[in-house]
């Protein structure tokens, strides 16, 4: 091979590698926020804080917004548990069995209780990109949580709205979670273990 001739290759090789990297930058730089919660506007002790709380732990004949939450997940993830319309929070039969099946699935001791591990799986598996442009069943989720816990008074749709934004922004603000709208692995961790809230 000549000089100019590697001199040529060279230089075409430099400028792909050039472009490859300028078009890797721009996607990182404009990936979508939905991809967790605000972590750099959240405090190292909030972050701690709120993986410190512990997962409240449910079992058959108990009633709760977060028995109604993770009968959405589990439906979200093909484990449809028969929600009760006029009784969503009942932890049942079916929800026992559904948690079951779910934690066989997952490589979890087989217990049919939401407990730390289940709740952790649920929080892995599920939660990431969930914003503004989501539906479905998390985002019913969220909003029932929403509503119990902080007085809103959202539609249950399963449409992630501006309203529904909002409200996710108040919430992450009395967290101290940094407020993106977007519910991420924190913000629902810290949803899920807020006991301290008028029943």
């Amino acid at each position: 091979m000549s000089t100019n001739t590697r001199t040529g290759f060279l230089g075409r090789l430099a400028a792909l590698l050039t472009a490859a990297l300028l078009a890797t930058t721009a996607a990182v730089a404009f990936t979508s926020p939905a991809s967790a919660d605000d972590l750099g506007a959240t405090s190292d002790d909030t972050l701690a804080e709120i993986e410190g709380a512990p997962w409240p732990e449910y079992g058959t004949g108990d009633a709760d917004v977060d028995i109604a939450a993770a009968k959405l997940l589990l439906i979200h993830h093909g484990y449809d548990p028969h929600m009760d319309a006029d009784r969503p929070i009942d932890f049942d039969a079916k929800m026992e069995a559904s948690v079951n099946a779910y934690q066989v699935a997952g490589d979890l001791e087989e217990t049919g209780r939401l407990d730390d591990e289940t709740w952790l799986l649920l929080r892995e598996q599920t939660f990431g990109e969930f914003g503004p442009g989501s539906s479905g069943p998390v985002v019913e989720a969220v909003q029932r949580l929403l509503n119990t816990k902080f007085a809103h008074h959202l539609a249950t749709d399963g449409i992630y709205g501006p309203a529904t934004e909002a409200a996710v922004r108040d919430a992450q603000e009395h967290f101290g979670i940094g407020v993106d709208g977007i519910t991420g692995k924190y913000t629902f961790r810290a949803l899920i273990t807020y006991q301290d809230y008028d029943r």
